[in-house]
């Protein structure tokens, strides 16, 4: 699931704040390739305005994102995700480019990081069973 968390030291209105998070959803659905739908709930936006910023040491209009994703992200997606936030938030908030740090995190799947985990268990338990063959597990006891 992609999800982009927005944080801007500029309020936001209701009514921004829903343009921003259309216009954001539909922008990460579309770059990343995830539907948007209600039915497939793959993309999630969280926009947190009034946040206190200093950047470059100002209080000035600023904002900053991360970017978090099970693959999908690459350089060529991160550069049009950077740009397209970019401009949601200079259309919107009027919050300059060189004001914008964003954050991409490739999660890795689920699937990759349990495999070596299972792994590692099988070959702790066989050496286990090496080391003390009549070792018996609290299963075994029933």
């Amino acid at each position: 699931m992609p999800t982009l968390n927005l944080h801007t030291n500029i309020p936001v209105d209701a009514v921004t704040t829903s343009d921003i998070l259309k216009d954001a959803t539909k922008a990460l659905s579309k770059i990343i390739g995830k539907p948007e739908s209600v039915e497939y709930p793959y993309v999630m936006v969280v926009l947190h305005g009034g946040v206190p910023i200093v950047f470059a040491g100002t209080e000035a209009p600023a904002a900053f994102a991360e970017v978090i994703s099970i693959g999908g992200l690459g350089q060529s997606v991160n550069a049009k995700l950077s740009s397209t936030i970019a401009d949601i938030l200079q259309t919107k908030l009027s919050i300059d480019s060189s004001r914008f740090y964003i954050k991409f995190f490739d999660s890795p799947c689920f699937i990759n990081s349990i495999v070596p985990m299972i792994k590692m268990f099988s070959i702790s338990f066989r050496l286990l069973f090496f080391l003390f063959p009549d070792a018996m597990l609290p299963f075994d006891v029933l």
